[in-house]
């Protein structure tokens, strides 16, 4: 997957402006984490640390950010060298999670849907569970299993997904975005609700619970209903909330 995003660098912080991004997509996912004060953080996949930037502001006492590609670890550190939050970036996979020591919240923006093998997807799931203590939270965004086959489907919000209509686990998806004069295209593969399921009740999570972001009141005032009915009617992603334990113990349940 490092091929993929390798290139894009600092630019892949003006996809953060995308209405989509910015009015549904990052608060929706903010909100399924919930308070993170004091708790330990590690952010799985996390590209050039938008989401471990914001981790970090919310009060979160120690934030990593792990992500396989050289070029998004480089811009990464690059802007923690200017900002100076005290977050840590690795170079590495979420296999390899374990070894980053023990975090109350793992969080992951679209990581699993680059699993190009079931049991890579489940290797995955293992060696993030086994960062995460045994009351502690998994919090991803990963790809809706029932999205839209129409390629221009998504195109109003500033991507388009290539895929079969007839979708088994590992079926190909095309993925081709654009913001500003960045333009990237990256190759995921398609797992269904159970196959998820399977795999992080395998590593360890007991409880999961599936969110469909909406927009916040800001996105529906500047950009209007109409806009959202379409994403809302069939989103390309959703969030699955993922506990080790049924336990009351904090980390966080978000209110």
């Amino acid at each position: 997957m490092n091929d993929q995003f390798d290139a894009l660098g600092p630019s892949y912080e003006e996809t953060a402006e995308l209405p989509l991004r910015r009015y549904l997509e990052m608060p929706g996912i903010l909100a399924a984490v919930g308070d993170v004060r004091g708790l330990s953080v590690l952010d799985v996949g996390c590209g050039s640390g938008i989401y471990t930037r914001c981790l970090k502001r919310s009060g979160a006492r120690r934030v990593v950010g792990l992500d396989v590609s050289p070029g998004m670890v480089q811009a990464a550190r690059e802007r923690e060298r200017q900002e100076q939050l005290g977050i840590d970036y690795v170079l590495g996979d979420a296999v390899g999670a374990k070894s980053l020591g023990t975090f109350d919240l793992a969080v992951a923006v679209y990581v699993l849907p680059y699993a190009e093998t079931e049991n890579q997807l489940r290797a995955m799931c293992q060696g993030i569970a086994g960062a995460i203590s045994d009351h502690g939270r998994f919090v991803t965004a990963t790809s809706n299993p029932h999205l839209s086959a129409d390629p221009n489907w998504y195109a109003p919000y500033g991507f388009t997904v290539q895929c079969a209509a007839t979708r088994t686990d590992g079926t190909t998806m095309t993925l081709a975005a654009g913001a500003g004069d960045l333009r990237f295209s990256a190759t995921a593969y398609h797992w269904t609700r159970e196959t998820h399921e399977q795999a992080l009740k395998q590593a360890g999570f007991g409880e999961l619970m599936w969110k469909s972001p909406q927009p916040t009141e800001e996105g529906l005032t500047r950009l209007g209903s109409a806009y959202w009915e379409r994403y809302i009617a069939c989103p390309h992603s959703l969030i699955l909330d993922c506990r080790k334990s049924r336990s009351p113990i904090d980390p966080r349940k978000p209110a």
